[in-house]
């Protein structure tokens, strides 16, 4: 039987959370059917001797990949480069999937023609273990292979294509040679753009499947650490710029991709003029980004000048990220 589906779990010092992972992956269902690649990405606690019992006693199920600490990119790169399935996803060493859904998904799967099939998630606050459900919204065509020009800038459909809740097809992967950038943080953004641009289908369901932990102060996606992770945000949003500006695409397609692309460039401004509590600092660094993005692209420059213009006054009045969420209630 051919492998369905290939899933990459980038695991780094996660010991605490790697045996819920993998084994909601451990059912006999799966054999030869699920291929799941963990990617140990030089850590330093027990999550290689966890992996490997999994692979001793589910080797139709597990893979094992040891590799120097490159970051989730490097991880992601190697899940790719290792893939056998017929789709390829993600999921990450603290997070893990409802089995039943999962089994699932891989009839669905097994029998789909779309590029990208789209499912649905939950998040579980590892605190308080409250959760919370996304479902698709209402309008999404569910169950039916989708023309994904049609649908790409509908942003309250297109912010549900999300590293936790995509599938997509490994063979594109590969064709047209998509790897993140490594060492880094914030690359989740750069996959999801660079993988549905080169898709022309995709398909939605109602299956919930990927269990999100949340409530982590380390989480990357935190205010303070966006901060203090600056230099890797920039890196993603001036690589996606490099992408967008070499790009041919046309129509449909360039709208999306330029939409995707400024409000990742307005995100970047508020981390450097909002969340930074360092004024002076954050404010040399968006001045910087302008000046690098007046000269690299200049139609980026104009369509994101307003909000930046915005964000300055709100800069200047001592807006920080706490009185910005204030606001927003």
């Amino acid at each position: 039987m051919n492998t369905i589906l290939s899933i990459a779990v980038p695991s780094y010092n996660v010991e605490k959370y790697l045996d819920k992972c993998l084994s909601s992956f451990s059912d006999e269902r799966f054999n030869d059917r699920l291929e799941v690649i963990v990617v140990n990405d030089g850590s330093k606690d027990n999550t290689q001797q966890i992996a490997e019992g999994y692979v001793a006693r589910f080797p139709r199920i597990f893979r094992l990949i040891n590799k120097e600490n490159g970051g989730h990119g490097s991880a992601v790169n190697a899940g790719i480069e290792n893939a056998t399935g017929k789709y390829f996803r993600i999921v990450d060493g603290d997070d893990w999937v409802n089995t039943e859904n999962m089994a699932a998904l891989l009839d669905v799967l097994e029998h789909s023609e779309a590029d990208m099939v789209v499912d649905q998630k939950r998040e579980v606050d590892m605190v308080t273990g409250d959760t919370e459900y996304f479902p698709l919204p209402e309008q999404v065509t569910k169950n039916q292979v989708t023309d994904f020009a049609v649908i790409c800038n509908q942003y309250e459909i297109c912010t549900y294509i999300a590293l936790h809740t995509l599938s997509y097809r490994t063979e594109l992967l590969k064709r047209h040679a998509i790897r993140l950038l490594e060492h880094i943080f914030y690359v989740d953004i750069e996959y999801i753009i660079k993988a549905t641009m080169e898709a022309k289908t995709i398909e939605f369901l109602d299956l919930e499947i990927y269990q999100y932990l949340v409530g982590n102060v380390n989480q990357s996606v935190s205010s303070q650490n966006y901060v203090k992770r600056f230099s890797h945000h920039s890196q993603v949003t001036r690589e996606l710029i490099r992408y967008a500006t070499k790009s041919d695409a046309q129509g449909t397609m360039k709208e999306y991709l330029d939409k995707r692309v400024c409000l990742l460039i307005n995100t970047h401004m508020n981390i450097a003029l909002i969340y930074n509590k360092n004024r002076r600092e954050g404010l040399r660094q968006a001045k910087d980004f302008r000046s690098f993005l007046k000269e690299t692209n200049i139609a980026y420059y104009k369509r994101t000048y307003k909000r930046y213009a915005i964000t300055r006054i709100l800069h200047s009045l001592g807006v920080d990220y706490d009185k910005l969420q204030k606001l927003k209630r």
